[in-house]
């Protein structure tokens, strides 16, 4: 067998050293890499821009002091409380009966006559007379006229009151006591209205009021109430409350419609917000609002709350005039959440 030589020795070991060499190299540039790679990953960390703020542009109003009033609103028509018939005193033919719907009527006045069948029937007679005999018919003249009670028998107005029906035309005969026409009294015109029953308890007799009709645009009429239904329905909706004009202005006509305003409650110097800042808690019923801070954020605030309409409504506790409470957003406010007022009605 054949031994190696010394130079193959030799060979054989460089060959060794050089891929020691090489497996050391890769393995320090696969470190190295490594190390490049998670450096540059930190640098992106570090130049990344922290999460933005979020800040929610809202509208907002101040809380004020003016006077509030609570309100109900309903509708009616007018009534006459009394009516007065004009009838006629006696039977017969009906004349210078010149009244219209509309016309005043003083107690006492005369508006008619009515000529009696008797006495129609004499004259008839003396026209066929002057025809028939001429010269008898001067004396037959005077005797109607001493009988007959001069024009016919007075139709004389028994009460003040305004023509609101016309039921005969002149010239018409009549019976006795059959109705001529009919008066009211423009004194006596109430107000029938519907009030919803669920706030009839809240409405009392003396409890001031403001009228107003269709055929007056513009013209408002001070009343007030004078009486509620003595009796309920057992399932109306609604229930009748009578009304009575106050002062010199008044609707005189009956069956006018009309829109009848109650004042509930009122308060002079009410601390007053929009109705549209307040929430309710679905779990409670409680109220709150959301308080624009000089810190730029939204603050749940509690609140008690008193009188409302349908845009204001009373603070009794929880802000204070000069405070900005927030008008938009609903639900979307949080409390703390960053705001920003993008408008504020004065």
């Amino acid at each position: 067998m054949t031994m190696p030589g010394a130079a193959a020795v030799t060979r054989r070991a460089a060959r060794r050293g050089w891929i020691a060499l090489a497996m050391a190299l890769a393995i320090a540039l696969a470190g190295c890499g490594r190390s490049g790679g998670s450096g540059d990953a930190d640098e992106d960390d570090a130049a990344a821009p922290a999460p933005a703020t979020v800040v929610m542009a809202v509208t907002g109003a101040r809380v004020t002091v003016a006077p509030i009033r609570r309100q109900i609103r309903m509708l009616g028509v007018t009534a006459a409380l009394r009516q007065v018939s004009l009838r006629a005193p006696t039977s017969g033919r009906i004349y210078s009966f010149d009244l219209r719907v509309g016309d005043t009527v003083r107690r006492g006045a005369v508006v008619a006559h009515i000529l009696s069948r008797e006495v129609e029937a004499a004259q008839n007679g003396l026209a066929v007379a002057q025809r028939i005999d001429p010269a008898n018919a001067a004396a037959l003249a005077a005797s109607v006229r001493r009988h007959s009670g001069g024009p016919g028998v007075a139709v004389i107005a028994a009460a003040d009151g305004i023509v609101a029906d016309r039921l005969v035309s002149d010239g018409q005969l009549v019976n006795a006591m059959d109705p001529l026409a009919n008066l009211i009294d423009p004194r006596d015109i109430r107000v029938t209205a519907a009030a919803p029953a669920n706030e009839l308890a809240s409405i009392r007799p003396g409890m001031a009021a403001r009228v107003t009709t269709p055929i007056a645009p513009g013209v408002t009429y001070d009343a007030r109430v004078s009486a509620l239904a003595p009796s309920l329905a057992a399932t109306g909706a609604t229930e009748p409350v009578w009304l009575e004009f106050v002062g010199a202005r008044r609707v005189v006509q009956a069956n006018a419609p009309v829109e009848v305003t109650v004042t509930i409650a009122a308060a002079a110097n009410a601390t007053v917000m929009p109705r549209a800042a307040l929430f309710a808690d679905a779990a409670t019923g409680a109220h709150y609002v959301f308080v624009a801070g000089t810190d730029g954020r939204a603050h749940r605030t509690p609140v008690a709350i008193g009188l409302g309409t349908e845009e204001l409504v009373q603070a009794l506790a929880g802000v204070k005039p000069g405070d900005t409470v927030i008008t938009s957003g609903g639900y979307a406010l949080s409390d703390g959440l960053r705001v920003t007022i993008a408008q504020e009605p004065q």
